[in-house]
């Protein structure tokens, strides 16, 4: 039927059609317009006023809506409207697009509630088009909305990716049912729309729960919308299920009610979260007042000095420990007195600060660097560049290192001098030496010794010997010029390069320092001491290398000068006989260094034979040691010499006493082996170190002492007698014998064998060679043999090469004989020559001239 033939049906009539035949009939008046759907996405509400517009309006009369249903209506639209108007604001004030997207969404609730109540009164389209477009575009806006709402508290798309992706579909659907609609008219998009609201609303439904575990802080807003869906699918059920017309109005109500909560849950939330965000601001603004305080705090109170400066160096501002720093007057910024510049205040303003600008263009910030400032005074300054709105300043610090510079400045000159006669140390004299050596121009230098120094301190103190010290110190600076080298080398050494001068005038200087201290008497108190030198001299010239051999050369000389008589000048003259003697001993301390690191000496044992028994015990022997050359191996007497003026004896006792030990611990060897003599240097019995060295060997290999005999000499007995008759005592009480070597070649006197505890006593070789050929020396042995038996020692005759000799020795009673008649020297193990490199070699031919000499 047409609308005329609805118009024509009267009330009485219509009220004989149910619902569903009303429904019916205008559905296919109206070409299938969408029935009611639930629109769970907030603002797909004109769906619910679908009765309102399915009827079209010649149909009114069947629909009629009630006078409370228009002020609901109004009322709620009315309310809604005044929060798109507050959104409106907050969005102009914050610029957050959420307010824009929730005044759109909250605008289609709107149009939703005029759909039910008077916009189709006005429009010309048909209806169902309306109700289409409509529908689809809240469903559109209401996604839109949730998206962006919800990530406003979550990262809600990382959190619920396939949620989001099911909305971005929804949104495209959407999209795509308007485009058909605005082309073409069918009843299948009306279906097709009711089918996408409702998908919509039922996924809202199924996945509220899962994302409200992610949002539990807004549970109210969540609680709205499962009621504002609730509502809906209870309209749409109801509309079809029921006859009553104004029970389907009512629960229309119900569905803007539920809207208008749901809207207003939003808001109250937007309003919570402006609360925060200005509790939040208020609790930032007081925490930056707070730190602003506390900075400021620390910047008045800072002990370095603070301040900023323009680009050319003018104080703008400062703390007040930079004003104490640099004496700056209270108030910077007058008319009449402007800010100074902060590089006047140092040693060169200018050049100062123009270094520091360029510094600043490469780096950016200047961490730390000294600047001089006026006096004496000395400054850190940390810069670096602040960008302003307006210009470029510089902030930095200025803090006063003036006490660490002055220390510094007290180590580099210690570093350099020596505190005791200020005058350069050996350091800065070895570096001026080979300054010397490198001008390519002809010097002199002199090593300089002082004689009998060593009295001054053992009578009067090291007080007496170091004011000696600085007065000989006075006399050398009188008698050398400006342009030569002064330095204390150590101890009671002196060095002095004489710049520019032939030998001939270095002998002419020379000599004048020597006789101004000859002439000079130091006095300490009422003790006067006259003051010598020994002078060593050689002349810078090409034949010298380096500073090192050139200080070699020069000690050498001196150490001639000091054996020549001392008070005397030495010139370094490589042919002549002590030159060479003594700088073949200093390459056999290099030798022996190397000896010891490379294992080129060598032991070797030597049987001491009983004379008067024939005794069963273990063999007796002494240990005895060489050195390994290319051409062989040296004796003792070849290299012993150096090492004792060099003192290296003490580490090559050491050597020994260990191998010793080593040998012993080793096979059967402590078994067979009856007593081995060691023997002992001066400088060894003198080492307080020594007996820890000897207890921890004994607990390494487990040696008994009484297999060891020490060998000393009257010499290293007499000289430290205190000492080295401390250690004997000690060394005996743990079990170790001591033999007097070489008696008679020395002191001889019969008191040292009475007052020292040895318990045998080795009579010295040359008393025994012509034993038969001397009565004087048969007298001797046979006098030094009655004496050590009376004293309870026993006695061994050394230098045993023949016979006859052996006989005489058994008539006058010796006790034991050691010499190559009774026993060649045998190495302690299998000795096989290796092949010496060749620095060794060529270290090793001084000694070896020596020898074959």
């Amino acid at each position: 039927m047409g609308n005329w033939e609805i118009g024509k049906l009267g009330n009485w009539e219509i009220g004989k059609l149910g619902n569903w035949e009303i429904i019916m009939m205008l559905h296919k008046y109206y070409n299938r317009t969408s029935t009611n759907i639930i629109l769970m996405l907030l603002f797909s509400l004109k769906s619910t006023s679908i009765q309102a517009n399915d009827i079209a309006s010649p149909a009114l009369s069947i629909l009629q809506l009630t006078p409370i249903d228009h002020i609901i209506a109004y009322l709620i639209a009315g309310f809604s409207l005044g929060i798109i108007v507050y959104n409106c604001v907050i969005f102009c004030c914050t610029h957050e697009t959420i307010y824009l997207r929730f005044s759109a969404a909250l605008f289609g609730f709107i149009i939703g509630i005029g759909q039910h109540n008077m916009l189709w009164h006005i429009t010309v389209w048909p209806q169902a088009f309306v109700i289409t477009l409509l529908d689809t575009l809240n469903m559109i806006l209401f996604i839109a909305f949730s998206k962006h709402f919800l990530v406003l508290f979550v990262d809600f798309k990382r959190s619920h990716p396939l949620i989001t992706r099911i909305m971005d579909i929804y949104t495209i659907l959407g999209v795509i049912l308007i485009i058909s609609t605005l082309l073409f008219s069918s009843s299948a998009l009306q279906v097709i729309k009711d089918i996408l609201i409702t998908s919509a609303a039922l996924t809202c439904i199924i996945t509220a729960p899962n994302w409200y575990n992610t949002i539990k802080h807004l549970r109210s807003f969540v609680y709205t919308i499962m009621l504002f869906c609730l509502t809906q699918v209870y309209f749409h059920l109801h509309t079809f299920i029921t006859d009553s017309r104004v029970d389907s109005l009512s629960a229309q109500n119900v569905v803007f009610f539920s809207g208008a909560l749901l809207f207003m849950s939003f808001s109250l939330l937007i309003t919570n979260r402006l609360n925060n965000d200005r509790k939040q601001r208020d609790s930032a603004q007081n925490t930056a007042i707070y730190n602003l305080q506390k900075y400021q705090t620390l910047y008045e109170n800072a002990l370095e000095g603070l301040f900023t400066v323009r680009y050319d160096g003018r104080i703008l501002a400062t703390n007040p420990a930079l004003k104490n720093l640099l004496n700056l007057p209270s108030d910077l910024h007058t008319l009449d007195n402007p800010a100074p510049f902060l590089h006047n205040y140092f040693a060169q303003p200018q050049s100062v600060w123009s270094t520091v600008m360029q510094q600043l263009e490469q780096k950016k910030i200047i961490q730390t660097t000294d600047v001089q400032g006026q006096g004496n005074t000395w400054y850190s300054l940390s810069l670096r560049k602040v960008s302003t709105d307006t210009r470029m300043i510089l902030e930095g610090s200025l803090t006063d290192i003036t006490q660490r510079k002055q220390q510094e400045l007290q180590l580099a000159y210690l570093a350099s001098h020596d505190p005791l006669t200020n005058l350069y140390n050996r350091t800065e004299f070895e570096n001026y030496l080979q300054d010397a050596i490198s001008s390519q121009s002809a010097h002199i230098l002199l090593f300089i010794d002082l004689d009998q120094f060593k009295v001054i301190n053992d009578t009067c103190g090291h007080a007496a010997g170091d004011e000696c010290l600085r007065q000989i110190t006075a006399v050398f600076k009188l008698h050398i010029s400006s342009h030569d080298m002064l330095a204390r080398l150590g101890g009671d050494e002196f060095g002095i390069i004489l710049w520019n001068q032939s030998p001939e005038q270095g002998m002419e200087s020379a000599e004048r320092l020597r006789q101004a201290l000859e002439a000079n008497h130091f006095q300490w108190l009422l003790r006067l001491f006259k003051t010598t030198i020994s002078i060593g001299l050689i002349a810078i010239n090409k034949t010298i290398d380096c500073g090192a051999q050139a200080l070699s050369l020069a000690d050498a000389a001196c150490y001639e000068a000091k054996d020549a008589g001392r008070n005397r000048i030495v010139i370094n003259d490589p042919n002549k006989h002590t030159t060479l003697y003594r700088h073949n001993q200093m390459d056999m301390v290099a030798t022996l260094t190397q000896a010891l690191r490379d294992q080129h000496l060598i032991l070797f044992q030597q049987l001491i034979t009983p004379l008067n028994t024939s005794s069963t015990e273990p063999p007796y022997s002494e240990v005895l040691i060489r050195l390994q050359t290319e051409h062989g191996l040296l004796n003792p007497g070849a290299f012993l010499p150096a090492a004792q003026r060099y003192n290296m004896l003490s580490q090559i006792d050491r050597w020994v006493f260990n191998k010793t030990c080593q040998w012993l611990s080793e096979g059967d060897n402590l078994h067979n082996t009856g007593m081995v003599n060691v023997n002992l240097s001066p400088q060894t019995l003198s080492d307080p170190t020594f007996m820890t060295f000897i207890n921890q060997n004994l607990a390494s290999y487990r040696i008994p002492a009484q297999k060891i005999c020490f060998e000393i000499t009257e010499y290293s007995a007499l000289n430290n007698f205190t000492r080295v008759l401390h250690h004997i005592y000690t060394l005996r009480d743990l079990g170790f014998s001591f033999a007097l070597d070489d008696f008679g070649s020395g002191f001889a006197s019969f008191d040292h064998v009475r007052r020292l505890p040895v318990d045998i006593i080795k009579i010295d070789g040359q008393f025994i060679r012509n034993i038969n050929q001397d009565i004087n020396n048969k007298t001797m042995v046979s006098a030094i043999t009655d004496i050590a038996h009376n004293l309870g020692k026993k006695v061994i005759a050394e230098w045993v090469e023949d016979a006859a000799t052996l006989e005489t020795l058994c008539q006058l009673g010796v006790d034991f004989g050691q010499g190559y008649f009774l026993g060649m020297p045998k190495p302690l193990y299998d000795y096989h020559p290796v092949a010496i490199p060749t620095d060794y070699v060529r270290q090793s031919r001084g000694a070896i001239k020596l020898l074959q000499a």
